[in-house]
Parts: structure tokens; sequence; C-alpha cells
């Protein structure tokens, strides 16, 4: 059993590794608004773990926005709650992108002087959308798609990332985890990839890590 009661839900679908995924966004949105501190921050760290973020980010709101919201439209018809939520979710992406366009043009530019407000405003926005999609998209998500159409959603996003960008994601997911939640995201993988996690990935992004050894719990 996860410490964290989103992991035990029954549900017929399993979002173990949506839930994980979401968790490693929060972590890394607060952590950025500190490293983007004019005074106290760390500009290093910030462009490093920004990388990371932005690209998982895009990579998983993509996913959505082909293999998980469409099937879903398709089956709910003219439900008229369920095409509202659904709504609800492409209006929040599309808060989501300009903010994030934003910090990447600050950061190409070198004018930081509102990359703080930015990214607390990014993060106000993301934590929000990451709740509503957890508290009624993943309920609808598992009343309407069939195991087969959820698993095409996370298909995208292996092949995606691919294999050795998954010696990278897996531990980049994962830091700062409980070891419930650790042990629970790895029961989804094939044994290789947890094996190759434990011995290798892990700890070589342990040692690279920008945030440091007090990262991880």
């Amino acid at each position: 059993m996860s410490t964290d009661t989103r992991y035990d839900t029954q549900s017929k679908l399993d979002f173990a590794m949506m839930y994980a995924a979401h968790d490693a966004f929060r972590r890394d949105v607060a952590r950025l608004i500190t490293a983007a501190d004019a005074r106290t921050g760390d500009p290093a760290a910030f462009r490093h773990g920004w990388a990371d973020f932005a690209r998982y980010l895009t990579i998983h709101h993509t996913a959505e926005d082909n293999s998980l919201w469409p099937p879903i439209r398709a089956r709910v018809g003219g439900d008229a709650g369920r095409v509202a939520l659904l709504d609800a979710m492409e209006a929040e992406h599309a808060v989501l992108d300009p903010l994030m366009d934003s910090v990447g043009e600050q950061l190409e530019t070198g004018d930081t002087s509102r990359l703080r407000a930015t990214l607390e405003e990014l993060a106000a926005a993301l934590t929000a959308h990451l709740a509503h999609e957890e508290t009624e998209g993943l309920p609808l998500v598992d009343a309407v798609l069939t195991e087969q159409e959820w698993d095409a959603f996370g298909q995208e996003q292996r092949r995606t990332i691919g294999l050795r960008g998954a010696a990278h994601f897996f531990p980049w997911m994962l830091e700062g985890a409980s070891p419930q939640v650790e042990q629970r995201v790895l029961a989804i993988v094939p044994p290789p990839v947890r094996f190759l996690y434990r011995r290798q990935w892990r700890p070589r992004y342990d040692r690279k890590s920008p945030w440091g050894p007090s990262s991880r719990a």
C-alpha cells in the first residue's frame, strides 16, 4: 500500500503512472520558483530543471491532446456535462502554453526580471489543472476508455521518450517519491526496466541532479 491514497483507488484503469508524472510536475514547478529568485536563486539549476520539466510536460500534454481526449470526446456524444469537462481540459492546456513560451523567451533573451512571477503564474495554473484532471478528468477516463485505448495514450509517450530517454525519465519522475510510490510505479514496468532503474539509471541521475542530494525523499 502506498502512503498516497490516490495510488490505491480502485478503478478499471491503472493511473499510478499518471499520478507519479503529475507529482513530478508539481515538485518541479515549486523548486523552479525558488531557483528563479533573482537574489537567492540558482540560474544553472533553473535552466537544467526547466529543460526537463518543459520537455516532459509537453510530451504529456501532447499525448493527452492526441490520444486521450479525442477518443473520449467521440464516446460521450451529446452529454453536455462531459463535453464541458473536455472543453475545460483543453482550455486549461491553452492557458499553460503561453506561460511556458514566456519562460522560454525570457531565458533566450536573458531578460529574466519577470521569471519568478511567470513561474508563480504557471504554478497556479498547472496545479489547478492537475487537481481538476485528477478529481474529474480521470474518473471520466476510467468510465469511458477501454484498457487498450488507455494503453495507446501511454504508448504515445513511451514512443516519444524512447528507451534511451527512459534512462532519464524514470528517475526524474520518481525523484523524491516515497519508497511505496516508487515500488507501486515500478511494478507496472517490465523487470529489465526495474533492474536498470535501480542499478544504473537512478544512481547516475542522482549524481548529476542539479538539485543536489537533498531533493530525494
